[in-house]
């Protein structure tokens, strides 16, 4: 027999406030991801700086990941509803391999591109995750 694990309010806002930063974290991404190249244009002495680095890339990947893989799991064991595995698993793994080789295959534009597009996707399934969320407390009133 399968347990049925019941999630209690407290764990749900938790997990709410878990999406919330994975929100914040992968739009950050983003919105480095497309400065970048603006601010490259403007002085070349930026890309030297931190954003540019590929280790800050990896040290946002240890955030995001466990971030995100907290607050789709405690989601899931809330609402049960799939719907947001295939864009938040779809964007970890683009924006987990742009940080790890995304340099090596597409040089700093494919690493934007590849990265922003990944965000967008985990940015889409956090969304949806905090939709499920709030429609199943709301119906358990």
């Amino acid at each position: 027999m399968a347990a049925v694990i019941r999630t209690t309010p407290q764990k749900a806002r938790t997990g709410s406030t878990l999406d919330r930063f994975g929100i914040a974290v992968s739009a950050f991404c983003l919105i480095q991801c497309l400065a970048l190249p603006l601010l490259v244009l403007v002085s070349p002495l930026t890309s030297l700086g931190l954003l540019g680095h590929e280790a800050f890339h990896l040290l946002l990947l240890f955030v995001v990941v466990p971030v995100s893989a907290g607050a789709f799991l405690l989601g899931y064991r809330t609402h049960r509803n799939r719907g947001m595995l295939l864009p938040g698993a779809a964007g970890l793994v683009i924006v987990a391999f742009a940080a790890v080789f995304g340099h090596d295959f597409g040089g700093d534009l494919g690493s934007a591109v590849l990265t922003s597009f990944g965000g967008l996707l985990l940015i889409s399934g956090h969304w949806i995750n905090l939709r499920r969320r709030r429609e199943f407390l709301l119906s358990q009133r």
